[in-house]
């Protein structure tokens, strides 16, 4: 590998502006120095001929998340480039859990056809080497998302924001074999009518200044853990949850991994939501918005599938980007205990609510207390500024991508 700059080509889909994180990603491999960054859309016009020229003089290869996380259809065409290059790669994997059309086994598929040298997993790297350790030849790295700290950043007086708490989230589906992520944003909304909390909890979504400047409306936000405790290699189960879930329902309904919503992805954000509102009046239904919103109840497919199944032998969960939002907005997060990658630490960066809420009336006494609500916040900006920012985040690929 060069002493000077990496000459570097990173991949990514644009599909959406509303996944913060793919931004942060670019912009900061764009503007490391230590890198010679060229970017290439692998969905825009010409893009074969770009890459196939680009791998070529290059020195290095990175493929971020949206090349692979909710579609692998448009990276299918530009695996003989890679696979056929002279250079280290690089690749990241998106939504590294089971979902219904976002199979791992396709990913592992394609990324066995690319032979990357290494993979970078937002798992802990026991859980990524689980899904993918048979694949890279110089194996997996764990590189978990960070703070962006010019866009998510603290404004005005945290103490005067309108929102007491809110989130944008969208709800897991059933097939991941738990709700947690469903079960605490559904008793905060119950809450909001309760004891008259200000809460602003939905499925809207934002671009990323959109984002930032909501969690600054927000005392607080509550969150947890990404991924799934089971996780598959070959999506057995997630496979076998889609199949009996047709069966329940009927009706039309389009599937996650139709051809369909393969080619949706090269159309405009705006465009395909349009495309979907139509959709929905004639009747029809998404596979994700059968079992999502519960056409089939997350305990019926619970008892069906998962009761008595045991979990993967890793820790399967890990935290997310919208964890590092919040720190840098300064909004103070209340979540369920977890490891959140051995970074952020209960009750010293976050609010621990047990499972059970068993705990509810005491975080939520300090969450009002303005004084014990900046001592988290301040603490876990403190904690994620000397660490965790996207620049420390590429400095590591870099040193990764020097190894050779």
């Amino acid at each position: 590998m060069r002493e000077s700059r990496i000459r570097l080509l990173v991949l990514y889909a644009n599909y959406t502006d509303q996944m913060s994180y793919f931004d942060d990603w670019s912009d900061a491999l764009r503007e490391h120095r230590g890198f010679d960054t060229t970017l290439v859309d692998i969905i825009s016009s010409g893009a074969r001929g770009r890459i196939k020229r680009a791998v070529g003089e290059v020195d290095a290869v990175v493929l971020l998340h949206s090349i692979n996380g909710d579609s692998t259809f448009h990276l299918q065409r530009h695996v003989p480039a890679l696979a056929e290059r002279r250079v280290p790669l690089l690749s990241f994997v998106g939504n590294e859990l089971n979902l219904p059309g976002k199979s791992i086994a396709t990913k592992r598929e394609l990324l066995k056809q690319i032979r990357p040298d290494w993979i970078a997993t937002q798992l802990l790297e026991e859980a990524g080497r689980y899904l993918f350790g048979d694949l890279p030849s110089r194996g997996v790295v764990s590189i978990p998302h960070a703070l962006n700290p010019l866009t998510f950043r603290s404004k005005g007086d945290i103490g005067d924001r309108p929102i007491d708490i809110g989130t944008r989230v969208m709800r897991y589906p059933p097939h991941i074999g738990d709700d947690d992520r469903n079960r605490i944003a559904q008793r905060f909304i119950q809450l909001g009518h309760e004891r008259g909390m200000t809460v602003d909890i939905s499925n809207q979504r934002h671009d990323r200044r959109g984002w930032a400047t909501f969690l600054n409306h927000c005392k607080g936000t509550v969150s947890t853990e990404a991924g799934s405790w089971f996780l598959e290699r070959d999506d057995t189960t997630v496979n076998a949850i889609r199949r009996w879930a047709r069966e329940q329902v009927g009706g039309i309904e389009i599937a996650d991994d139709s051809m369909l919503l393969k080619f949706a992805y090269r159309s405009p954000a705006s465009f395909r939501k349009l495309a979907a509102r139509l959709y929905r009046a004639v009747g029809g239904q998404f596979e994700y918005q059968t079992v999502a919103e519960e056409a089939i109840s997350y305990e019926t497919i619970h008892a069906q599938f998962f009761a008595g199944k045991p979990k993967a032998p890793v820790y399967g969960k890990c935290i997310s980007s919208r964890h590092f939002d919040a720190v840098g907005t300064k909004t103070c997060q209340i979540m369920f205990r977890g490891r959140f990658n051995d970074i952020l630490k209960a009750d010293r960066h976050y609010f621990a609510l047990d499972e059970d809420f068993a705990n509810l009336d005491d975080v939520l006494r300090r969450f009002g207390d303005a004084a014990e609500r900046r001592i988290i916040v301040d603490a876990a900006y403190a904690h994620v500024m000397e660490a965790h920012t996207y620049a420390q985040r590429v400095q590591k690929i870099e040193a990764v991508l020097r190894q050779t």
